[in-house]
């Protein structure tokens, strides 16, 4: 895996997670969001990019 612009939007919306979980103002539009489907797509990516800087780390 490569950092492309996939990648790179993949990161942009994971970031955005933490600043709408932050502020009060966009956790309830978040909560909507965090439907079940959404919550396993993301963390099956969140996973596999895990994996991969861990492979990045190891080189």
């Amino acid at each position: 895996m490569d950092v492309n612009e996939e990648l790179s939007d993949l990161f942009d919306v994971i970031t955005s997670f933490n600043i709408e979980a932050r502020y009060p103002d966009y956790k309830k539009e978040f909560y909507k969001k965090c439907t079940k489907e959404f919550t396993v797509k993301y963390i099956d990516k969140i996973t596999k990019i895990r994996l991969w800087l861990l492979k990045q780390i190891e080189k």
